[in-house]
């Protein structure tokens, strides 16, 4: 795999993972996560590191990208678990 097709592919399950975020699919994210970082592994492994800017600069881009996507999905989660809280301390009043 050339380093442009690692690129390309790596893009690719970033966006497939921040479109499961929306989706709040969070199983699907955690199986590309996997999957991508299963194939930046055996890239590394297979590529001894060069000193391509290019390269870097689109790695830490994604990089970037994920660190937000993760903060999002953080975020939601705890909106989430919050709306939950409130709703269930809501309903306890009903089960006495």
């Amino acid at each position: 795999m050339t380093k442009i097709e690692f690129l390309t592919e790596f893009t690719r399950y970033n966006e497939q993972i921040e479109s499961a975020l929306a989706a709040q699919n969070f199983d699907r994210v955690v199986n590309l996560d996997l999957a991508r970082r299963s194939m930046l592994h055996d890239f590394a492994s297979a590529n001894a590191p060069e000193d391509d800017k290019h390269f870097f600069e689109a790695l830490e881009a994604c990089a970037a990208d994920n660190a937000r996507a993760i903060s999002q999905m953080t975020s939601e989660m705890s909106q989430t678990q919050q709306a939950t809280g409130a709703k269930l301390r809501g309903l306890s009043g009903y089960r006495n």
